[in-house]
């Protein structure tokens, strides 16, 4: 952990050291691509063909999806699926965080040597 011993302003940023050879790797990217996948764009809640009782099913779970079910059953009816997700900005800060190290621990795994993080403490 990190102990600021200098002023501190009200800034809550803290810096981190990387080292990297090369472009990243296709393993690289499509474990990035997976990763943010599932953790930022949503868990599938409706896919194209839903019947009118699994949309009501969404909107008792999701009370604030009805404010959008037109623009939904377009999507449905366009072959698109929809899904849900939220953001926490109570825990953001911290979220963000553990976003970057995850990212940081899938470059490690999936980089064959060629990405390590030499400073990853993000506390401050």
């Amino acid at each position: 952990m990190k102990i600021r011993t200098d002023f501190v302003t009200n800034s809550s940023s803290s810096s981190f050291i990387l080292a990297r050879k090369g472009n990243l790797t296709e393993e690289q990217k499509n474990a990035l691509a997976d990763y943010v996948s599932k953790k930022m764009l949503g868990k599938k809640i409706l896919e194209p063909g839903a019947t009118e009782d699994d949309i009501q099913k969404v909107i008792d779970k999701y009370y604030d999806i009805e404010t959008y079910i037109d623009e939904i059953r377009k999507a449905l009816a366009e072959g698109k699926s929809i899904y849900f997700g939220e953001v926490d900005f109570e825990q953001a800060e911290y979220s963000y965080s553990d976003l970057i190290e995850d990212v940081w621990k899938i470059l490690e795994k999936t980089g064959k040597g060629n990405f390590e993080a030499i400073d990853d403490d993000l506390s401050y």
